[in-house]
């Protein structure tokens, strides 16, 4: 018998405060966490085709039922996995709206979170792309699908607060073709492929030089993006690779370090 749906939404909406669990809930949360763990490593040497929940079952010390007890199917683990990266997203935009600037800059804060996250975890931020296929969408079960968009909703609530944010201080103007999700639209457009793009080795191969695995090719389409709304201040008014520099140090210092000692930046 599998987790039941109700039993799986209350344990994804207390799972950040461990005291909201009962013993079961957290041993449940324990396993699925533990066999997550399997499959990332699974996924980042094998491949998405190699996967399967029989291998999973293998790697691990329970049974196949067990793995099944948790997910559906193989594409269901990969949402399940999508679920963990949008839990540690929110936690790194939350951080970068910390960041002491104007909104513009906290925007870019954003970008910052993001890139980092999908050199840390390229494997995660890729699940979260994947989730988007019809294939894996039509064999996730409904209880991932609905847990993952209400993460969605909760990354984006965090976007759309700081553009309002940005509308009641005038750093922008919003018109009839520029609305508050067309705005998150082309950020999230912008970040996610140009994260995949520079992720995909077989892409990088057929990229500038300059662009792959480069910090300023996201800096550069974020300010061309953030240009055409009139998201001030304009590129042309302030320096927005020193913001970067100082988000990274202020901010995500953690972050950069790891990527530092893996040689990723």
């Amino acid at each position: 018998m599998t987790i039941e749906s109700n039993e799986l939404h209350q344990i994804a909406d207390t799972a950040e405060n461990p005291k909201g669990l009962s013993k079961k809930q957290q041993a449940i949360v324990d396993r699925e966490l533990e066999l997550l763990e399997i499959a990332k490593q699974m996924f980042k040497k094998e491949g998405f085709a190699n996967l399967t929940m029989d291998k999973v079952a293998a790697q691990s010390k329970y049974s196949k039922g067990t793995v099944y007890n948790h997910f559906s199917s193989k594409e269901d683990l990969v949402s399940a996995l999508a679920a963990e990266a949008l839990k540690h997203e929110i936690e790194l935009f939350t951080r970068a709206l910390s960041y002491q600037g104007c909104t513009r800059e906290r925007v870019l804060a954003m970008h910052v979170a993001y890139f980092l996250y999908a050199r840390i975890e390229p494997v995660m931020s890729m699940c979260v792309i994947n989730t988007r296929t019809p294939w894996i969408v039509e064999k996730t079960s409904q209880a991932r699908r609905d847990a993952l968009t209400q993460l969605e909703f909760r990354l984006m609530g965090l976007f759309e607060a700081l553009i309002k944010e940005a509308v009641a201080a005038h750093d922008l103007v919003l018109s009839p073709g520029l609305t508050l999700d067309s705005i998150i639209f082309s950020n999230w457009a912008m970040a996610f492929g140009a994260n995949a793009l520079m992720n995909n080795a077989g892409c990088t191969q057929t990229m500038p030089k300059e662009a792959s695995h480069s910090a300023a090719a996201v800096l550069i389409n974020t300010n061309l993006i953030l240009d055409g709304m009139g998201w001030q201040p304009l590129a042309s008014e302030q320096d927005y690779s020193r913001s970067w520099q100082d988000i990274e140090k202020t901010i995500f210092s953690d972050e950069v370090t790891t990527l530092k000692s893996l040689g990723l930046l």
